[in-house]
């Protein structure tokens, strides 16, 4: 942005030079014809309608840095914006201005910057004043330009409570609370939740045991919150092979099994995966493929959500249900979206 800035500044201060001495030629010329009426009502109207033309390039010079200054206003607020938790407007101003001293060679000497907080918003207002060329003839030396910026982060969940509610299915399920710490890529399961069909009757229904048995579950330090299901379609967890009874229980067996199809999981869910997202509920809507949420449109920070998540046999019927609430005092500064 820098390179084509600067090449574009001098671009338009050349072909400013250029207008500005093809109408002092003219003027020049006009004033010099001494053609009787021609030459007095020249001197006469020369000097308004060359004022006339230098605030149309004046102007145009000016909305050209307006332009650049509102870029650089929006990135600032960006910067600030990604740490900005409502409590730090300290911290936030700090980035930003940081940010801002990265861009002082490509501003007017004379920008100030304001950085002002309405609730979680981080609010970045810059202004500052462009000289004129053609302008000062009327006295006019500067033109004063503004550019105002706006970001949020959503917030940051700190420590979550699942409750599930209700599991069903013929297919065996395990649902993963995992983190990404800072400064590491590996993914550390906090808590989990396993669904083990007994029957498939009633299109199936069998057993849940949710690890922590409170499911409240503290986050700590993490740079990625991920929610993770893995599916075994033979009815049983990995090591076992599943079988089910002829009779009318249609009961399920899991026995133990190291074959290698019995290792490995069929298919995995992660709400990382824009191209899964279909599969998950939030409050009773379907959540749209292609897109990545960000972290609280998962976990409720402003209010307990009801999830639903389908493990892949068909949109009809959900089979994972259950409640989420969080404790929100951070941002995801992976998040952070102008809102001005």
């Amino acid at each position: 942005m820098g390179h084509q800035y600067l090449q574009f500044k001098a671009n338009t201060q050349v072909n400013m030079m250029r207008t500005v001495r093809s109408l002092k030629s003219k003027f020049s010329r006009l004033l010099n014809d001494r053609g009787g009426n021609f030459a007095i009502m020249t001197a006469l109207l020369a000097t308004p309608l060359l004022i006339v033309a230098g605030v149309a390039v004046d102007y145009s010079y000016a909305a050209s840095q307006r332009t650049h200054l509102q870029e650089i206003a929006d990135a600032a607020a960006l910067e600030g914006g990604k740490i900005f938790d409502g409590t730090n407007l300290s911290a936030a101003t700090t980035a930003a201005k940081n940010f801002l001293k990265g861009y002082s060679a490509q501003m007017p000497a004379n920008v100030t910057s304001t950085m002002t907080a309405d609730g979680r918003t981080f609010k970045v207002a810059l202004n500052a004043s462009v000289d004129t060329s053609i302008m000062k003839i009327a006295n006019v030396n500067s033109v004063p330009i503004a550019a105002g910026a706006a970001a949020v982060a959503p917030i940051k969940p700190t420590k979550i409570t699942f409750t599930p509610t209700q599991a069903q299915g013929y297919w065996y399920k395990k649902i993963s609370i995992m983190v990404v710490r800072p400064g590491s890529p590996l993914e550390v399961t906090l808590g989990t939740i396993v669904y083990q069909p007994t029957t498939l009757n009633n299109s199936g229904q069998g057993t849940m045991t949710v690890v922590p048995s409170n499911g409240s579950i503290d986050l700590g330090a993490y740079t990625k919150l991920i929610l993770k299901m893995e599916i075994k379609t033979d009815y049983c967890g990995t090591g076992y092979s599943g079988s089910v009874s002829s009779n009318s229980k249609q009961t399920v067996t899991c026995t133990a099994s190291l074959l290698p199809s019995k290792l490995v999981y069929s298919n995995t869910l992660r709400t990382d995966n824009p191209d899964q997202m279909d599969s998950l509920y939030v409050d009773g809507k379907q959540l749209k493929k292609g897109t990545a949420y960000p972290l609280e449109s998962y976990f409720g920070c402003a209010a307990t959500q009801s999830h639903a998540w389908e493990d892949g046999g068909g949109a009809d019927r959900q089979d994972f249900f259950y409640t989420v609430s969080a404790d929100c005092s951070g941002t995801d500064g992976n998040y952070v979206r102008l809102t001005q």
